[in-house]
């Protein structure tokens, strides 16, 4: 068999770092207590994560910049943040919110290898679909979280689930 697409491109392309186990499992369980998610949503399946690249109609022969920049970040895992407050995004996500020069750090590394796409953002959305009449409710639950620990950064391809996932900070041992 071979392979037989004409396009020399990836639709979208990340590097996202992802949250440690116990945490990602402590949002889930809030998340199934609470969350209404729309009959098939595409957000549905998408693990919590700090975006740092986010790229779209990639050439392949760009992959290796984006696998030697996981190489680097490993150095800086596991990456704590600090959390500031808990917001809502648009209207039924809650979110931890930080002080985005927490991960100027990374972001400079990140620049050295793909400039373009550098991410800077100031929360990350943990519990997705809350409905209003909940969302105090969840928003104390979150208030206790003082920091997010991120034990791993990941590449994925089109959509931040496991399934997409190309490759992974964690396979380099340090």
């Amino acid at each position: 068999m071979s392979l037989s697409t004409a396009s020399n491109s990836i639709n979208a392309i990340g590097v996202f770092g992802r949250l440690e186990p116990e945490q990602e499992q402590y949002f889930k369980e809030i998340s199934e207590k609470y969350s209404h998610y729309p009959k098939d949503d595409e957000a549905i399946g998408m693990f919590n994560h700090l975006s740092l690249v986010i790229n779209r109609f990639i050439p392949v022969g760009d992959l290796p910049r984006y696998i030697d920049l996981l190489r680097e970040l490993k150095a800086f895992l596991p990456f704590t943040i600090k959390t500031s407050d808990v917001i809502i995004k648009e209207e039924k996500h809650l979110a931890l919110s930080f002080d985005p020069e927490q991960t100027q750090k990374i972001r400079d590394i990140a620049s050295k290898f793909v400039p373009e796409g550098v991410v800077v953002t100031s929360y990350t959305k943990v519990v997705w679909f809350v409905p209003k009449e909940d969302q105090e409710e969840v928003k104390k639950e979150l208030q206790n979280i003082k920091e997010m620990i991120f034990y791993d950064f990941q590449l994925v391809a089109n959509r931040q689930d496991d399934e997409h996932m190309i490759y992974s900070s964690n396979r380099y041992k340090m």
